[in-house]
């Protein structure tokens, strides 16, 4: 259903795949549609990815996607223009390069909790990289890391908490994700963030890796590591979220 139409290297696609692959096609919280004109679409407790080509019909994916209860939807910034109905809610740019063969490993933790890379990230929080809450993080990173489908790198300050992180949550054959670095304040200026990434590129098999970023946050970093610029993303709010029910 999802190999063989190039989804597994497409920057959006190979979310789709890769989200197939960890959870399968059968579970009632992760859906999954093709449109037959060429569009892909998964959708994760209401966060969907759409993959779509310029035959796609524009149309029915703005009717489909808040009939089927999504309420945000990552794609191309090209596949946005033609869902003018939805506002934007983030957008930036994605980052790629080839992954290095052979290169020495830095030093790093494999795997580290998911509690304590959670607590890393919210102490890391911007204006633009908010952390999604615990539960759902928690649960998603588990299970893709149970099933390998995920893999994560730490350093430690000392040997106490963690200082730096990086971890990808979405590998193919083609393509890998890196789904999130982080470094404590404190710790930052010493190349801990450098150290991670390569740490974490030295464990995807995939020989392509790519990052998101809002425009201009870090983009110095990656490409100082060999990332270039490779496509535009835009999330969209599709519905908004329902307050919860007093009483």
């Amino acid at each position: 259903m999802l190999y063989g139409h190039g989804l597994e290297a497409d920057f959006f696609g190979c979310r789709i795949v890769a989200l197939a692959g960890a959870y399968g096609l059968a579970q009632p919280f992760v859906r999954f549609w093709r449109q037959s004109q060429g569009a892909y679409l998964a959708c994760l407790d209401g966060s969907a990815v759409l993959s779509g080509t310029g035959t796609a019909d524009w149309e029915e994916l703005q009717a489909f996607l808040p009939a089927a209860g999504v309420r945000s939807v990552l794609c191309d910034a090209a596949a946005a223009v033609r869902l003018p109905a939805f506002p934007v809610q983030a957008d930036g740019v994605v980052l790629a390069r080839m992954r290095e063969g052979g290169a020495a490993v830095p030093e790093h933790e494999l795997n580290p909790g998911p509690r304590e890379l959670y607590s890393l990230l919210k102490q890391c929080e911007t204006n633009t990289f908010r952390v999604p809450p615990f539960e759902g993080f928690y649960l998603d990173l588990s299970h893709r890391t149970r099933h390998g489908a995920a893999v994560s790198v730490a350093v430690r300050e000392n040997g106490g908490e963690l200082a730096a992180c990086a971890f990808s949550t979405v590998q193919t054959a083609s393509l890998a994700v890196i789904s999130g670095v982080a470094v404590r304040p404190g710790c930052r200026g010493k190349g801990l963030g450098s150290q991670v990434v390569r740490a974490l590129q030295a464990h995807l098999s995939a020989p392509r890796v790519c990052v998101y970023r809002a425009r201009g946050e870090n983009e110095a970093f990656y490409r100082a590591l060999g990332f270039q610029q490779s496509a535009s993303f835009v999330e969209l709010r599709v519905l908004l979220e329902q307050p919860e029910p007093e009483g």
